[in-house]
């Protein structure tokens, strides 16, 4: 089964939709592999939007990184899941992330990436790094306080809390917040509206809110500092206790689903 599935209209409008809903759509290099090159086939089929989706019904939109393959000191130059958000600030056109089920973890990175975010009142969001000892990058988080208010940022950072639905549409991550069957159809108009507006306008528009939106203000000297402190985290005994204890945990509830 395609760990993704793709389809483009007679409007322009492509449809990338998750399909790994017995992972919960949990980003490994495969599907990360597979969504960037659909995103490529997009753009050399002159897509005008593309809308990133999941399956219909799921509880899950996206679980975030497969921890299978999470290799700590390869995580930050090797993420799938960012090798995809940073795809979808490249494109030339507008990415659409049509939400409905829960996000965890790498999932947000999608959403704060995406250009527009619709959601659905079951989609609840939740990033649990600090609860693993997983840390950030400088620019992520500079990203971050661009797109949600500081806040807001470090009460889902600081916990590792979920919060609801409407309180990431109020803190600015979600554009709009549906009822669950109104969602497709929101997201098909608003796709129209777009397409009806100039396409090198908007790519041009894209590209400087995306370059503006990334600029940290952090001298080299800062910049150095934060990925120093930020290896030395990933590498400690206590993050890596977490991640042992993390795996164990998975491996116990692998072992009673199987019973």
């Amino acid at each position: 089964m395609p760990l993704i599935k793709y389809c483009l209209d007679d409007a322009g409008v492509a449809t990338i939709t998750l399909n790994r809903d017995d992972k919960r759509n949990a980003m490994n290099r495969e599907m990360a592999g597979s969504i960037l090159a659909q995103l490529d086939k997009a753009s050399a089929s002159g897509a005008r939007v593309v809308v990133l989706r999941a399956n219909a019904g799921v509880d899950v939109w996206c679980a975030g990184h497969d921890l299978s393959e999470l290799e700590m000191d390869k995580l930050p130059e090797q993420n799938p899941t960012l090798a995809v958000a940073d795809k979808i600030q490249a494109v030339p056109f507008p990415v659409i992330a049509m939400v409905e089920g829960r996000v965890f973890g790498g999932g947000m990175l999608l959403l704060l990436y995406a250009d527009l975010v619709v959601a659905a009142e079951n989609a609840d969001v939740a990033i649990t790094s600090n609860k693993i000892g997983i840390p950030l990058s400088p620019e992520l988080h500079a990203f971050w306080l661009r797109v949600m208010g500081i806040h807001k940022a470090k009460e889902l950072l600081f916990t590792a809390d979920t919060i609801p639905a409407q309180d990431a549409y109020h803190a600015g991550l979600y554009n709009h917040v549906v009822k669950k069957q109104q969602l497709e159809e929101f997201v098909t108009e608003l796709a129209a509206r777009i397409v009806r507006c100039a396409p090198a306008a908007i790519a041009g528009t894209k590209r400087q809110l995306n370059l503006l939106a990334r600029q940290s203000g952090l001298s080299d000297l800062e910049h150095g500092e934060l990925l120093r402190a930020n290896a030395a985290i990933s590498g400690s005994d206590e993050t890596k206790a977490r991640i042992a204890a993390l795996f164990h945990k998975l491996g116990e509830n692998a072992a009673e689903n199987e019973s």
